[in-house]
């Protein structure tokens, strides 16, 4: 019995194969019936087919606009820092440009080029840091001048490094004096700004007459320019006069300095 199961299956599977593929009427006619009652389904798979590829086409070209866009964008992020770069390089070289230009109209002085590598934002304790040393002939007490205004004297020194201590530190005492007068006084720092004080009452202090280093004590040549005179904030009891200082640097943006080494 189950041989001759099989038997008709195989002689119902020759029977359909030479109906539907050997060339004849009879599978003309079965394609043309087959294709017939398919045409209804068969359209609409086409077209979903065709919605399908194009939905995934689309999905590809938008992954693909993307990865050029962030491309695009880091381009963009990298031609600015490039800028910037370039910018800061040319603010630098100007600024190293007009302190050199400085040391060659003075060559009376023997200085030491230094850059400035830490800063005291508050400038509560009124220092900063510099990356000259011992090792670059920099000591205690020599002074630091900005294109040849005092900035400060060194009190800490390593063998690379030292530590400036600013004229406008509390903890700053410098000698000067009145350029026109001569008149001798001590320039002193604080949070109300500098101010020269011990100058004697019978002084006379011409308007923003400048005032210098007296070169009296220390290793601070003399002669160095400090800042202008401004107004008398001394009151009548005292025995000397004070008056206050303007300085043209400006401490917060201090970067390429020179201590003077020698005269």
């Amino acid at each position: 019995m189950k041989r001759r199961g099989i038997a008709i299956w195989f002689v119902l599977i020759v029977v359909l194969t030479a109906v539907f593929i050997i060339p004849s009427a009879v599978s003309d006619y079965s394609s043309t019936l087959i294709r017939t009652i398919s045409r209804p389904v068969s359209k609409p798979l086409v077209s979903f087919g065709l919605k399908t590829h194009d939905f995934f086409s689309m999905i590809w070209e938008i992954g693909s606009l993307r990865k050029e866009n962030q491309q695009l964008a880091n381009n963009l992020v990298e031609l600015k820092v490039d800028q910037e770069k370039m910018i800061e390089i040319t603010k630098e070289n100007e600024n190293l440009k007009t302190q050199l230009n400085y040391k060659n109209d003075h060559p009376e002085m023997k200085m030491v080029l230094a850059d400035v590598i830490g800063l005291d934002p508050t400038n509560y304790f009124g220092t900063i840091m510099i990356d000259k040393g011992s090792g670059d002939g920099v000591q205690i007490g020599q002074a630091v001048i900005s294109l040849g205004v005092l900035v400060g004297k060194i009190d800490q020194v390593s063998t690379t490094t030292s530590r400036v201590l600013l004229v406008t530190s509390k903890d700053s005492i410098v000698q000067v004096m009145l350029q026109n007068s001569r008149t001798a006084g001590v320039l002193s720092g604080g949070i109300a700004g500098m101010v020269v004080s011990s100058i004697p009452l019978d002084a006379v202090v011409s308007p923003s007459e400048n005032i210098i280093t007296s070169g009296l004590g220390g290793k601070l040549p003399k002669g160095i320019y400090v800042g202008t005179a401004g107004s008398e904030v001394s009151v009548k009891s005292d025995i000397f006069k004070t008056i206050t200082v303007a300085s043209p640097v400006n401490f917060s943006k201090l970067e390429y300095l020179f201590v003077v080494t020698g005269v």
